[in-house]
C-alpha cells in the first residue's frame, strides 16, 4: 500500500524539507501519481528507514550513496566510522588534559616584595607593588576586577598514627579575560597577602581577610579555623580534605 508524503512524515517522525532531500540526493525515488504528488511504498519506506538508522550511526550522505550503489558494504563504512570515533575520543580525551592542565589550581608559596627562597614547591606567586607574577604571567592590579577567597583543608601525619588538619587559602585573581587560580602553601605569611589586596574588590565569604589581619599567631589561628571549618565546609562546600596522605588499605 503507498504511502502519502504526510503519512510517512507522521510515521517516522521525519520532516517534508528531509524526504525532498534524500530524494534529491538520489536516495529514495517515489513515484508520482496523476496529481504529480508523491506516492511512497513499502521498498521507499523501508529504504528511508535504513537511511535513518545510519544517520543515527553518524554515517554521511556520500557514505550512504556508496553502500546504496554497492560501492561500499555496511560493515566497512561502520567500522572505519568506529576507528575515527576511536581517534577522536582520545584526541577529546588529550584535549580535556589539557584543559584542566589549564584551569587546575595552583599549589603555591607567596612572596610579598622579595624573592622568596628555593624549597620544594617549584610554583611562586609574587606580589609587588603594582603587579602580580607568576611564572611568565604578570597580571597588574588595574587589570583585576576582583580577588576570590576561599578555602581548603587536608589531612596530614603529625607523627605515626597521629592525624592533623592542615588549611590553605584559596585565592582567585579574576581578570577581564581569565582567571587565575592558586592554593597558598606557606600559611604563616598570608597575612602579607591579605594586607596587598585588602583595598581592592574582593569576594571573601569566610571573612578570611580579617581573620589573617587579626590572628597573627599560627597557633591561635589554626585554632579558630578549627573550630569553624567545618561548619565553613558545609555552607559553603569547601574541599574538607582536598587531599589526603593517609593510605585506604
Amino acid at each position: 500500500m503507498d504511502m502519502t508524503t504526510h503519512e510517512v512524515e507522521e510515521m517516522l517522525s521525519i520532516t517534508k524539507k528531509t524526504l525532498i532531500y534524500y530524494e534529491n540526493e538520489g536516495l529514495v525515488k517515489p513515484a508520482r501519481d496523476s496529481n504529480n504528488y508523491r506516492n511512497y511504498n513499502q521498498e521507499d519506506v523501508s529504504r528511508i528507514k535504513f537511511i535513518l538508522l545510519l544517520r543515527e550511526m553518524d554515517v554521511t550522505i556520500e557514505e550512504i550513496k556508496q553502500i546504496i550503489n554497492d560501492k561500499k558494504s555496511i560493515r566497512d563504512v561502520l567500522e572505519n566510522k568506529k576507528d575515527m570515533i576511536k581517534k577522536q575520543h582520545l584526541d577529546l580525551e588529550n584535549i580535556d588534559e589539557r584543559i584542566n592542565n589549564y584551569i587546575k589550581r595552583r599549589k603555591v608559596k607567596i612572596a610579598v616584595d622579595h624573592v622568596l627562597d628555593y624549597g620544594t614547591i617549584s610554583d611562586r606567586l609574587y606580589f609587588y607593588k603594582d603587579y602580580l607574577q607568576y611564572g611568565q604571567t604578570k597580571i597588574n592590579y588595574s587589570d583585576v576586577k576582583y580577588f576570590k577567597l576561599s578555602m581548603s583543608s587536608s589531612i596530614g601525619l603529625m607523627r605515626v598514627l597521629v592525624a592533623h588538619m592542615n588549611y590553605y587559602v584559596d585565592l582567585d585573581v579574576v581578570t577581564q579575560h581569565d582567571t587565575y587560580s592558586f592554593q597558598i602553601m606557606n600559611n604563616e605569611v598570608v597575612y602579607q597577602m591579605m594586607e596587598r589586596i585588602k583595598d581592592y574588590s574582593i569576594e571573601d565569604p569566610l571573612g578570611l581577610v580579617d581573620i589573617y589581619l587579626n590572628k597573627r599567631d599560627m597557633v591561635q589561628l589554626n585554632q579558630y579555623i578549627n573550630r569553624h571549618f567545618r561548619k565553613w565546609a558545609k555552607e559553603y562546600h569547601l574541599d574538607n580534605p582536598r587531599e589526603s596522605i593517609l593510605k585506604k588499605e
